[in-house]
């Protein structure tokens, strides 16, 4: 199998445009994330527009939602259609029921998107080791991925193990989109590191930046605001992700997240076909 790519880097979450069609995308997208020299945590398939009025549309690997995967489609998107300057471009995304516009800066590289508001939010109780308390800790459902934020926790304690505790506790009271995340964060190095599993790939991944994930965390910390915009600056282990909560009487009315995206080169990768014999 031959891949057409444009590596997409977003805080470091190494995503993969995969340009030319692909027959099953759950097998090309773990072949892919298994090619070291990509360093890929994700990845997402574009959709040309077929005719004048569809939209160029990128379809994730496990058909999640992923806010800096969106980010990044709408500036290749944007780039690819020769625009210049700050542009607002509409693009289609799995996981979402609706258009996202994707507001760029073509020159300086950088890209914000609105994201839908939750779904549901709810806070759960948890029990996540014998040694540790019984935690409650906040849970937001987006249409593609919930997400659950998890301050507080003992560095040693993060891990493969802890999320996949958290994550069985989390589908006994919840239904589960396409995908599942985990924001660890600590508190004292104000550093937040996101895990996400994707169901149809079977795959978890400690990514190195989350943006719907930074958007579910935008929103706990601006829990207190009642009236007007907050602003926080999301530090992960590959970068910083700006998020914008904008409230009224104390509901939520919109959230963005933006920051520099770094489209790298395009490559073609062959996949080697394996012999049977």
């Amino acid at each position: 199998m031959r891949y057409e790519l444009v590596v997409a880097d977003p805080a470091k979450n190494i995503t993969l445009l995969v340009l030319n069609p692909v027959e099953n995308r759950a097998e090309a997208a773990r072949f892919l994330l298994r090619v070291p020299e990509l360093g890929a945590e994700q990845v997402g398939f574009v959709i040309p527009p077929q005719t004048p009025q569809d939209l160029w549309r990128l379809e994730m690997m496990g058909g999640e939602f992923c806010g800096n995967a969106a980010r990044s489609f709408g500036l290749f998107v944007a780039r690819t259609l020769g625009y210049s300057g700050v542009a607002e471009i509409p693009i289609g995304m799995s996981g979402m029921p609706e258009p996202l516009t994707v507001r760029v800066n073509v020159e300086a590289g950088t890209a914000e998107v609105a994201i839908p508001k939750p779904v549901a939010q709810d806070t759960l109780l948890f029990t996540l080791a014998p040694e540790l308390p019984r935690l409650r800790l906040p849970v937001y459902c987006f249409a593609g991925i919930t997400h659950v934020i998890a301050p507080g926790i003992p560095p040693e304690a993060r891990g493969a193990a802890l999320f996949y505790r958290i994550k069985a506790q989390v589908q006994q009271s919840l239904s589960i989109p396409q995908a599942l995340g985990v924001m660890f964060y600590d508190q004292e190095k104000r550093l937040m590191t996101p895990a996400v599993y994707v169901y149809a790939t079977d795959s978890l991944v400690f990514e190195s930046s989350c943006g719907s994930g930074a958007a579910a965390f935008g929103i706990w910390r601006q829990e207190a605001l009642r009236e007007g915009e907050g602003f926080c600056q999301v530090a992960q282990p590959g970068g910083i992700i700006a998020v914008r909560v904008r409230k009224h009487r104390g509901a939520l009315e919109a959230i963005s997240i933006g920051g520099p995206v770094y489209l790298r080169e395009h490559r073609v990768l062959e996949e080697p076909v394996s012999n049977p014999g």
